[in-house]
C-alpha cells in the first residue's frame, strides 16, 4: 500500500480501534464489579470468571494466528466484530430476564474469549501491514487509541452501572456498530486486501506441523524466546493478579464502590496513556529490551508498595505508575516482536506472544482466587511481587534482549 493512501485510511483503522476499546474498558469495570457486587461472588469464583475470559487465549490464540496469515484480514475482522455484537447481545438478554448467575456470567466471559482469540491477532497483524511510520511511533498512536478508548469505556461503566444494568450491553453495541462502520469505510476506500503479498498464501489444512511453526521461529530468535518469557511471567504474576485483586482490594480492604474502583482503572489507563504520549512525541526509545526488562523489576516495586496497605492516596499513586510500566512495556514489547518477525509468520508470532501473555494469565486469576481465599489480597501482591524481583534476577542470564539496540526496533521490510 501506498503511504499517500494509508495517510487517508490509517485514522478509520484508528477509529475503530477506539470504538472496541471503549467496548473492552466498559467491559474491564463490568465483568469483575457485576461479579463482585451484583452477584457478590467469593474470590475464587471471581478468580474463575476471569480466567473464563482468558482461557480461549490457551487453546485457539495460535489458531487465531494462523487465521491471520491466511487471507484477507479486513473481511474476517467484520465477520468477528458481527460475532463481537451477538455474546453483547446474550448478555443484554441475560440482564433484560434477570438470569445473570455465576455460570450465565462464566459463560459470556468464555465466549468473549472465544471471540478475542481470533480479534486480537488479526488486529495486530493489520497494524503492522500498515505501519508507515517508524513502529514504535505507529504502536504508540495505535496504543494511544487503545487507552484512551479504555479510559472512555471505564469512565461510562460507573454511571451506567448506577442508572441501568441494561445500558452497559446497550452501549457496549452501539461502539460496536461503530467499529463495523470504520472498517466498512476502511475497506471500501483501500477496495483491496490490506495483507502483505506474502502472507496470504491458502493452506489447505491446520495441520501440526504449521501450528508448531510459529513456536520453532520464536524460540529460535534469542530475543524472541526472552521476551516471551517476560510476557510469560507477566501474564501470571500481574495480568492475573491485576484483574482479580484490584476489585477485591478496591471492594475489601479499601471499602470502595464501583466508583471507586473505576478511578483506579482510570488512573492506570491514564498511565499508560503518558508512556504512548512520550513515544509519539519524543520518537524511538533506545535500549528498548533493557527497558522492557526494567519493567520487571519496577512492577515489582510496585506490587511491594500495594501489598503493604498504603493509604488511599498513595494507592491511587501506585497504581497510575503501574500503568507507566505497563504502557512502556507492552510499547515497546510489541515494537521488538514486530520488528524480529518476518511478514510471512507475523500471524502466528503475534499469536504466540498474546497466548504467552493471556495463556499464562487464566492461570494466574486462578492461583490469585485461590491465595486471596486462604491468604488475603496483600499476601498475594506480596508473592507476586517476589516473583518478579526472581524473574528480573534470571534475565540477566539471557543477553540477547539486554544488548538488543535501537535500531532492531524499525520495521521489517
Amino acid at each position: 500500500m501506498e503511504p499517500s493512501s494509508l495517510r487517508y485510511t490509517l485514522p478509520l483503522y484508528f477509529f475503530s480501534i477506539f470504538c472496541l476499546s471503549v467496548v473492552l474498558g466498559i467491559q474491564i469495570v463490568a465483568i469483575p464489579w457485576l461479579a463482585v457486587d451484583y452477584l457478590a461472588l467469593s474470590p475464587k469464583a471471581v478468580g474463575f470468571i476471569q480466567a473464563a475470559l482468558l482461557l480461549p487465549n490457551v487453546l485457539l490464540l495460535v489458531v487465531g494466528g494462523i487465521s491471520a496469515d491466511r487471507g484477507d484480514l479486513v473481511t474476517k475482522f467484520l465477520v468477528l466484530l458481527g460475532f463481537y455484537a451477538a455474546v453483547h447481545l446474550g448478555l443484554l438478554a441475560l440482564l433484560a430476564q434477570h438470569w445473570l448467575s455465576f455460570f450465565s456470567l462464566f459463560m459470556y466471559a468464555l465466549m468473549l474469549g472465544v471471540v478475542g482469540a481470533f480479534l486480537q491477532p488479526s488486529k495486530d497483524h493489520l497494524l503492522g501491514s500498515l505501519a508507515v511510520d517508524e513502529l514504535q511511533t505507529t504502536i504508540a498512536k495505535y496504543s494511544l487509541c487503545q487507552y484512551l478508548g479504555q479510559a472512555l469505556g471505564i469512565g461510562l461503566a460507573t454511571p451506567l452501572y448506577g442508572w441501568n444494568l441494561l445500558s452497559l450491553p446497550l452501549v457496549q453495541l452501539l461502539f460496536v456498530v461503530c467499529a463495523l462502520g470504520g472498517l466498512l469505510l476502511f475497506k471500501r476506500w483501500h477496495r483491496m486486501s490490506l495483507v502483505d503479498s506474502n502472507t496470504a498464501r491458502p493452506v489447505d489444512t491446520l495441520s501440526l506441523q504449521l501450528l508448531g511453526s510459529g513456536f520453532t521461529h520464536c524460540w529460535q530468535s534469542p530475543v524472541l524466546r526472552s521476551l516471551l518469557i517476560i510476557v510469560a511471567g507477566n501474564g501470571f504474576f500481574h495480568v492475573g493478579a491485576f484483574i482479580v485483586a484490584l476489585p477485591l482490594l478496591a471492594k475489601i480492604i479499601y471499602a470502595g464502590d464501583i466508583g471507586f474502583y473505576s478511578v483506579l482503572q482510570c488512573l492506570f489507563v491514564a498511565g499508560t496513556v503518558a508512556t504512548t504520549v512520550i513515544v509519539i512525541l519524543k520518537g524511538p526509545l533506545d535500549a528498548p529490551g533493557r527497558r522492557v526488562i526494567f519493567c520487571v523489576l519496577y512492577a515489582g516495586l510496585i506490587l511491594l508498595g500495594l501489598s503493604a496497605g498504603p493509604t488511599p492516596y498513595g494507592l491511587l499513586l501506585l497504581i497510575f505508575l503501574w500503568g507507566v510500566v505497563v504502557g512502556v512495556s507492552a510499547t515497546l514489547g510489541r515494537a521488538i516482536l514486530q520488528s524480529q518477525t518476518t511478514a510471512e509468520y507475523r500471524g502466528r508470532a503475534i499469536s504466540i506472544y498474546q497466548l504467552a501473555l493471556f495463556g499464562c494469565a487464566p492461570l494466574g486469576s486462578l492461583f490469585a482466587g485461590f491465595v486471596i481465599h486462604s491468604e488475603g489480597v496483600l499476601y498475594l501482591l506480596k508473592l507476586c511481587a517476589y516473583a518478579s524481583f526472581i524473574l528480573f534476577a534470571a534475565l540477566f542470564f539471557t543477553r540477547a534482549l539486554w544488548d538488543l539496540e535501537t535500531e532492531h526496533t524499525q520495521s521489517a521490510k
